[in-house]
């Protein structure tokens, strides 16, 4: 029997390739966020900034997921848009002042705004990441000073960065958009926020390096609470310098691209798509997911930690060894803590793995 219907042909070049295996790692990591927030909330029901960590990872996955919907459904209907990062040449500026089809300006200048976004909430994310390394930091030590004066501090100076970065960002979006369909004012502010995001990005490192080295000499002078609280911290410290390389590398990589007029998310770019997988992969999903398993237990039961310590001190209680654990001393007995990694094992969340008990 023969049927009379109209071919239907579905072409995926590299780029719609590259951004569906990118958003099904997203998935991956979003279902990982929403599974350690769930564990969070049911060993501490209470808001704290290990819980907006988590939160502000999740959006970062969300954002990029819908934005990657987006360009997939615009590319399979064969939709004549891209989103372009290339800088005023030129040759641009001969031409700048031609005006571009009305529904081709609007795409392109919402793809500017959906691809820039989650840039901003990482960053955003990677600061967050850090004052948890702080906090975990004071808590490993012991000292005279107030930690609850340092987390207002923390979050003054949070909210004052995050005010900044997204104040930055509403303005030079309102100036996309504002630029109307000619050509050569929409390049201009997009170069711009490219160069403001890789700005951004760089001076956050510089930030976070210049506050590592500020609680190392201020508080060099302190002896760690035991073996364990140090190294606890060593092992978030390495989720934070994991962060930072990566944030080098976006940071740098996006320079890169704009000095050479290099559109990363041009559908017909050769190998580029493989480099925007790649980047995404290295700088976005790879830190998430070493966020979220490789260090996740140990900050969740810093505190408790920390806390338990304080209390051995305060009984006369005196730390032996802690190359496995606490083991401290009392009376004829010894006394084994286990160390923060141990914390919670009954509710051990491993990476996607059993149900939270």
């Amino acid at each position: 029997m023969l049927h009379d219907s109209a071919a239907f042909t579905v072409t995926l070049d590299l780029f719609t390739v590259s951004l569906f295996l990118a958003g099904i790692l997203f998935c991956f990591t979003l279902i990982l966020a929403k599974r350690k927030y769930t564990f969070l909330r049911r060993s501490n029901p209470s808001f704290d900034l290990k819980k907006l960590l988590v939160l502000s990872a999740g959006t970062v996955c969300f954002l990029r997921i819908m934005s990657f919907v987006g360009v997939i459904a615009m590319d399979l209907a064969n939709v004549r848009a891209h989103y372009s990062l290339n800088k005023t040449s030129s040759s641009s500026q001969q031409d700048g002042q031609q005006p571009i089809e009305a529904n081709q300006a609007f795409y392109d200048n919402s793809m500017a705004v959906l691809f820039d976004l989650p840039n901003a909430i990482v960053v955003s994310t990677y600061i967050l990441l850090t004052l948890v390394w702080a906090e975990c930091s004071l808590l490993s030590r012991f000292h005279t000073e107030s930690s609850i004066a340092w987390r207002k501090r923390w979050l003054v100076w949070y909210m004052i960065f995050n005010s900044c970065l997204y104040a930055t960002q509403v303005i030079l979006y309102i100036l996309i958009f504002a630029g109307g369909i000619r050509s050569r004012g929409v390049v201009v502010v997009r170069s711009i926020v490219t160069v403001a995001m890789s700005g951004i990005n760089l001076c956050a490192v510089f930030l976070v390096f210049v506050l590592y080295i500020y609680l190392s000499v201020k508080f060099s002078g302190f002896p760690y609470r035991s073996q364990a609280s140090k190294e606890s911290l060593r092992k978030i410290t390495n989720v934070v310098l994991c962060w930072s390389v990566t944030r080098i590398i976006w940071g740098i990589s996006a320079l890169i691209f704009y000095i050479h007029d290099v559109d990363l998310l041009r559908p017909q770019a050769g190998w580029l798509p493989i480099v925007l997988f790649l980047l995404l992969l290295l700088t976005e999903i790879l830190p998430i997911i070493i966020l979220m398993d490789y260090s996740f237990m140990t900050m969740v039961g810093f505190q408790d930690s920390a806390t338990r310590e304080m209390t051995s001190l305060a009984t006369g209680q005196h730390v032996l060894t802690s190359n496995n654990g606490i083991v401290e001393d009392e009376g004829d007995e010894e006394v084994s803590i286990p160390p923060p990694e141990s914390f919670h094992d009954s509710l051990s969340d491993p990476l996607l793995g059993q149900q939270v008990s």
